[in-house]
Formats: structure tokens, sequence, C-alpha cells
């Protein structure tokens, strides 16, 4: 009598562990960028922090503050609004009796992109902040060129969004807005260098 062997379950295919174990690192690694702003953005104060007078060093802990919150909000703007705009826009496109069929691999890169994308971006009125203090932006200079800033926006917003207009239009408005933001920044920088 021949005996077989005891069933056993399934093993996945190489592939998709493999897809598994990048998608584990993907999570795990933009964990690790979101954790470690604070300590970033102090490394790049303390490599600025030599060429600037003591008076304009004192900006340190609100900086830190205010670019982690940056970033937090530009992820939370993207999970909230611009990922849930963009997935019901590739949803809807088709046919009828065409089924949806989406790879976890592209799902989780574009989801990661566009998170990210939208954080660094979220960080305009910091790099603002740095700029101003450092005295190589001023609110004169940017209103002067808003529209070029308008067109540069919408440019980066195709880049950062899926290629639909809804996204664009979503991406681009807070854009708009944190452009504005950096102005009156940039203004109250310089109105304090100047009393």
């Amino acid at each position: 009598m021949i005996r077989r062997p005891p069933r056993s379950t399934p093993k996945p295919s190489s592939a998709a562990s493999d897809v598994y174990k990048r998608q584990k690192w993907g999570i795990a690694l933009l964990g690790g960028v979101v954790v470690s702003i604070p300590v970033l953005t102090f490394q790049i104060w303390k490599f600025i922090a030599p060429g600037l007078y003591i008076d304009e060093k004192k900006y340190i802990i609100p900086l830190i503050i205010f670019t982690f919150l940056s970033f937090l909000c530009g992820l939370i703007f993207a999970y909230e609004i611009v990922i849930p705009f963009s997935l019901n826009f590739f949803t809807s496109v088709g046919f009828e009796g065409i089924q949806n069929n989406f790879s976890i691999n592209y799902y989780f890169n574009f989801i990661t992109w566009l998170m990210i994308g939208s954080g660094l971006i979220f960080e305009l009125p910091v790099v603002v902040f740095i700029l101003s203090v450092i005295g190589l932006l001023t609110p004169a200079f940017m209103r002067h060129y808003r529209r070029y800033a308008v067109v540069f926006i919408l440019v980066v917003s195709a880049f950062i969004t899926p290629p639909d207009p809804v996204s664009l239009v979503l991406m681009s408005i807070p854009l708009l807005v944190l452009y504005e933001v950096s102005i009156g920044v940039s203004w109250l920088v310089n109105r304090r260098k100047r009393s």
C-alpha cells in the first residue's frame, strides 16, 4: 500500500509573498518618514543655524512643531479628501459588466506617493518661513510672482495627482491657500525683523 503524504495548506506563491513583503517594508518606511520629520527638521536647522543671528535662532521650537503638524495635515488631507475622490473617479471609469481588479502593489504605491506628495506640499509655509528668516523671500516678491506661482501650482498638482480633473482641483485649491498663507508668514517674519 502506498502512503500519501498528509495534505497541508497551500503555501502562497513566491511572487505573492514578495509583494506582501515589499508592501510591509513600504508602509514601515512611510511610517518612519512621518515619525522622523521633527528630527529631520532639527538637523536641517542645526545645519542652517550657524549662519544666523541669535534673535533668528529663537524660531527652532515653533519651526519643528509647525513642520510636523504641516506634514500631518498634508497626510490627513490626502487620506480623507484626495484619495477617496480619486478612487471614486477610477472606479467610475469603465463600462457596465466590467469588474475593477486592483493590484495591491499599485494600490499601495498610489496611496503612498499621493500621501507623501501631499505632505511635502503642505510644507510650503515652512519653506517660506525659513527662506524669509534667511532673507531670500519677501511678501512683495511673492505677491509680484503670484501668477507664475498659480501656474506652477497647477503643474505640480498635475504631476502629484492621478490624471483626472477632480483630483487636480482638489490638490490645487489647498496649494493656492497655502501660497497665500505663505505670503502672510513671510510678512510676519519681515515685520518682526524690522522691529
